[in-house]
């Protein structure tokens, strides 16, 4: 994301505080902080209405999204607000998130992502304007042999009525000034305790033509503060030579309201995978990975921290292990 797009988002936000000298007499530093947190975030709610309110005037509504997540799972995903719950909410907010990633086998990355989503309830109740800076991650499976790229993308997301509880989410936008359009679909069955989840998704861009990847989540909250999740994974994409699949266990815990942490065990590999110290087609396990993520409040439940350990044993360094370390803090404005 360019800097100028950044500064006009941080902005507003700077200036509200900027005024900290003519009311801390008053207030105490953390009222302070509370009131003007709250003050931005009704201006980022704001913003967004307006936004909404000037599209309507062209637009008509149709009828809302219903859910059928099961609510003890439904809350774990919105403390740990993995991809999973982004790609799946409708609530306005903006995401401030610095971070930087350390490992023993590859040089240290530092990044600042911008994430917003604009729900144009008046506009038309199911649409979205979103901006987001997409960055593969070393334990997304289709990028664990690819060199990670940073892009910022822009675009309009249509969450469509269910359809015999069929969700459907449908994408258009530009990246790196690539148009692209993407459709996600995901239908919920309860077995016993089980919460079982399948996704599937279709993307066509203009610059890598198509691709496709399928997710089944098995989730079981085991009580109100935890929950186990099994994810299976698998994907194909133009002029790429095999396909990816992927097992990830995860375990989710809760301590609070404010704190948690999870486990995962990640198993990757490629059909037809090649990599430089064994340059012939490989269909095994390419990559083991074990990380753990910790979450946490700190000072305010706007502001996050994430801490993550992991280890890895990819193929491509000779199944050696890569020590990895992870750290991120998100600021949250809106309604998320």
């Amino acid at each position: 994301m360019s800097l100028r797009v950044m500064a006009l988002l941080i902005y507003p936000f700077l200036t509200i505080f900027a005024a900290a000298q003519e009311t801390t007499t008053q207030h105490t530093t953390e009222q302070y902080i509370d009131e003007k947190h709250k003050q931005f975030s009704s201006y980022v709610v704001k913003v967004f209405d307006n936004i909404d309110s000037s599209i309507s005037r062209w637009v008509q509504e149709s009828d809302d999204n219903k859910t059928g997540e099961d609510e003890a799972i439904t809350n774990i995903d919105k403390f740990f607000k993995d991809e999973k719950f982004i790609e799946e909410t409708q609530r306005s907010f903006l995401r401030i998130r610095l971070g930087a990633e350390f490992q023993s086998k590859a040089d240290e990355d530092y990044n600042y992502k911008i994430r917003a989503q604009i729900p144009l309830n008046r506009t038309k109740k199911g649409f979205q304007l979103f901006i987001e800076d997409t960055e593969k991650s070393y334990f997304d499976p289709e990028s664990s042999t690819e060199v990670k790229e940073s892009n910022t993308a822009v675009g309009v997301n249509f969450f469509a009525p269910m359809y015999k509880d069929i969700k459907s989410k449908y994408s258009i936008g530009i990246s790196s000034l690539t148009p692209y359009a993407k459709a996600r679909y995901s239908k919920d069955f309860k077995l016993e305790n089980w919460v079982i989840q399948p996704t599937q998704q279709f993307k066509y861009s203009l610059k890598s033509e198509w691709s496709e990847e399928t997710n089944l989540y098995f989730n079981r909250a085991l009580d109100e503060r935890s929950l186990f999740r099994t994810t299976l994974h698998r994907k194909t994409q133009s002029h790429v030579d095999g396909f990816d699949y992927a097992v990830t266990f995860s375990y989710y815990f809760t301590l609070s309201h404010k704190k948690g942490f999870s486990i995962s065990q990640q198993f990757w590999g490629n059909s037809k995978y090649k990599c430089e110290v064994a340059p012939q087609d490989y269909n095994g396990i390419s990559n083991y990975s074990t990380f753990i993520s910790w979450r946490q409040n700190i000072f305010k439940e706007w502001i996050a921290l994430e801490l993550g350990p992991a280890i890895s044993f990819h193929r491509q360094y000779e199944y050696e292990p890569n020590y990895i370390f992870v750290f991120n803090v998100d600021f949250y404005f809106g309604n998320i």
